[in-house]
């Protein structure tokens, strides 16, 4: 489809209710005018939005986008005994490729739910990168770490990526604190910091971790991670995933340290890690808190309309309180604060923002009558009201239509025979 070096005008669109033309050049909203049917701008592709309202595409901040190839694989067991018994068993067997078709069939999916960044932590990253840069989507790589992570011992190793470009960078993924030793997280520490690199975790994802942690340690899971220099070391660059068992203590040192919370409501429904998530109690606390979708094998979607659904009713159910997370707050979460973890200029259809933007179609029936646009998308429509997808000023998927879906899917299919993970 065409490229971002091409001027593009999304003619007519709903903006918060008014009719507006959005230009976009270079891969940047250049300007927002009022809907003007005459506007003519040379050379430039002219989308009619009729119909359709504008808003900021999603950050997915969690998931392993490779697992789509274990989708529906290792169903209703515990953590422990889904990652043993299961997940890592299978993960073995992953090659290169397997990661290439796992990604691009993530990438697919992401792209039709609205989603165009998402921060990852898997293996095999210049196969993943490859698949990404094909997909056209934004992404953090994240590479995976156990044990004493000997990878991370010399911090001036380092050498950028031949992969890595602005919409595709590299970061250091420590799976958790009872999988990556003392050794190995200080190693991640230094190396991160050296390298002015992001470092995304697993954090108290289950109350099972964090009482081990108390009995190991003698302290809660971000409690030990200062004590041991950790965060200290990785100022402002942790992204904490799931981040659900927590004490105020740890939202304080959360605070302090800039880590971001990532919540991921329906991965820690379907492995029962927990619903209470301390949304409010995190912002008080002055957390940045985005959204995550987790990978395909605990979720088992990518649709961040649904995890951002999901987020706003738990709120409201364990709280006892219809009022908080409301549409426009869920939203934003889901967008733009996931944008700003991730250092990325989007999350908001303003000028100057990175071009990235969906069309919803008004005309679906979840979006009628159009009493509150938000709303109807959060509580009533799912991601087939999004009709169109822009990622830095690329039209990825125009009326419902992605270049190369077929291929996709049938590539992953082949896979999952080989890894006998489907009938």
């Amino acid at each position: 489809m065409k490229g971002e070096d091409q001027p593009l005008v999304i003619s007519n669109v709903a903006l918060e209710g008014k009719p507006v033309d959005i230009v976009i050049n270079d891969g940047i909203i250049e300007a927002i005018h009022p809907h003007n049917p005459q506007l003519s701008i040379p050379h430039s592709l002219i989308i009619d939005a009729s119909g359709k309202a504008a808003f900021p595409t999603f950050a997915n901040l969690h998931t392993h986008a490779a697992m789509t190839l274990l989708r529906g694989y290792g169903n209703d067991v515990p953590l422990q005994s889904w990652l043993n018994d299961w997940i890592w068993p299978k993960e073995k067997l992953l090659t290169d490729e397997h990661i290439y078709w796992g990604v691009r069939l993530a990438c697919l999916e992401m792209l039709r739910s609205g989603t165009t960044a998402f921060a990852d932590m898997y293996f095999f990253l210049p196969a993943a990168a490859r698949a990404v840069h094909d997909s056209g989507l934004r992404a953090l790589l994240g590479d995976s770490v156990f044990g004493d992570a000997e990878a991370m011992a010399d911090a001036a190793s380092y050498k950028v990526p031949d992969w890595q470009d602005d919409r595709v960078r590299y970061a250091v993924a420590p799976h958790a604190i009872y999988s990556v030793s003392e050794t190995g997280l200080r190693r991640v520490a230094h190396y991160c910091k050296a390298n002015n690199l992001l470092c995304h975790i697993h954090m108290s994802e289950t109350a099972e971790e964090v009482a081990n942690c108390l009995r190991q340690h003698g302290c809660r899971p971000y409690e030990y991670l200062e004590r041991i220099g950790v965060l200290e070391q990785l100022d402002h660059r942790i992204i904490g995933a799931h981040s659900l068992h927590l004490s105020p203590e740890e939202m304080r040192l959360m605070a302090r340290y800039g880590v971001v919370a990532v919540h991921n409501p329906n991965s820690n429904l379907k492995l029962g890690s927990g619903h209470q998530f301390q949304y409010k109690e995190l912002r008080q606390a002055g957390v940045r808190v985005a959204l995550g979708t987790d990978g395909c094998a605990s979720n088992n979607n990518l649709d961040m309309l649904e995890a951002a659904k999901t987020m706003s009713l738990l709120q409201k159910g364990w709280r006892n309180d219809p009022t908080v997370m409301p549409a426009a707050e869920t939203l934003q979460v889901a967008s733009r604060n996931g944008f700003e973890a991730l250092g990325i200029n989007a999350g908001e259809v303003a000028v100057g923002r990175l071009a990235d933007l969906m069309l919803v179609d008004l005309n679906h029936w979840a979006m009628v009558p159009d009493t509150d646009t938000r709303a109807n998308l959060l509580y009533a429509a799912h991601s087939d009201a999004i009709d169109t997808v822009i990622c830095n000023g690329r039209i990825l998927m125009r009326n419902r239509q992605v270049a190369g879906e077929a291929e996709v899917i049938a590539a992953v299919r082949r896979i999952a025979k080989e890894l006998q993970v489907t009938q």
